[in-house]
């Protein structure tokens, strides 16, 4: 029987996820390759290693190459947070799979590499490894973050909850897309990636991706 979380919350249930249907977008446990992306559907969360081999006009997309083949990547500006990436240098991207009459691209939304950055001060970070609650709140606006945890309320709105680790808790916003199909409760221990937002001193996460670890 399939699971949906339920907080009480002034004697309303929340259910905090959809139930999985055939043909809905999904989470990626584990990075993929450009071939078997081919057979998820549009909106699914994936996670690519490879090489950016060159800039396409318009100066948003460019040509990501993996040993299974090509595929157009569209990253935006703020994505890149200072990184420079050559064609040698191996880099790791997260976005979302998106599929427009029958063309397939991948709308980035975060990127990694070990290739050189003009960071300074102040700067939005990409991190590509887990970080606590508590190391979060030290990190930039923007900066891309993720934390690994559990959700343990569901605030009013239908879109905010309260994520907790062992350093502390943090409010994070997750559209109903971003579920995905996913199903937990509170006992579930999950991995949250998404961007980091500080707004008059309160700090919360806009999540992007979600899985079960």
């Amino acid at each position: 029987m399939k699971r949906h979380t339920l907080f009480y919350i002034c004697g309303l249930i929340v259910f905090m996820s959809p139930a999985t249907v055939h043909g809905q977008a999904v989470t990626a446990s584990q990075a993929i390759t450009v071939s078997e992306i081919r057979n998820l559907p549009h909106d699914s969360w994936v996670t690519l290693s490879g090489n950016i081999i060159n800039s396409l006009p318009g100066g948003r997309h460019y040509t990501f190459r993996d040993s299974s083949g090509e595929i157009i990547v569209e990253i935006d500006w703020r994505v890149w947070r200072g990184l420079y990436v050559g064609v040698s240098d191996r880099v790791e991207i997260g976005g979302e799979v998106r599929i427009n009459r029958g063309q397939l691209t991948i709308n980035v939304n975060v990127l990694t590499s070990s290739g050189p950055a003009n960071t300074r001060p102040g700067q939005a970070l990409a991190l590509s490894h887990p970080i606590t609650v508590n190391e979060a709140r030290n990190f930039p606006h923007d900066s891309w973050v993720i934390l690994r945890g559990n959700i343990i309320n569901s605030l009013p709105g239908g879109r905010h909850y309260t994520f907790s680790d062992s350093s502390g808790e943090i409010i994070i916003e997750i559209e109903q897309r971003v579920w995905r199909g996913l199903s937990i409760d509170e006992s579930d221990r999950i991995e949250i990636s998404g961007e980091l937002r500080i707004n008059r001193g309160l700090v919360t996460v806009n999540a992007k991706a979600i899985k079960r670890v």
